[in-house]
């Protein structure tokens, strides 16, 4: 009985992770406000790799890093301004 009841709870447990994390997108798409991205955010909302985020900022794409080996950020003004040139 211990472990159905286990099994059931991690089986709804993943279920409503996966639900807060379609959440989550369907909130940002919708909620335009955010200025800065990561790199994964970036890549999320406009659909490309990684690798090609990194390829189009050696291309020129403007990002925002405080230092070496620290996070990178984009903003989506300079996201748009590169992919519309």
């Amino acid at each position: 009985m211990d472990k159905k009841l286990t099994l059931y709870v991690l089986k709804q447990n993943r279920k409503f992770k996966r639900e807060i994390k379609e959440l989550k997108k369907l909130f940002n798409e919708n909620c335009n406000f955010k200025e800065l991205l990561t790199v994964k955010e970036a890549c999320d909302y406009y659909g490309f790799s990684e690798k090609t985020f990194y390829r189009y900022k050696d291309m020129g794409l403007k990002v925002i890093q405080k230092g070496r080996n620290t996070k990178v950020f984009v903003k989506k003004i300079d996201i748009e301004k590169f992919l519309n040139k």
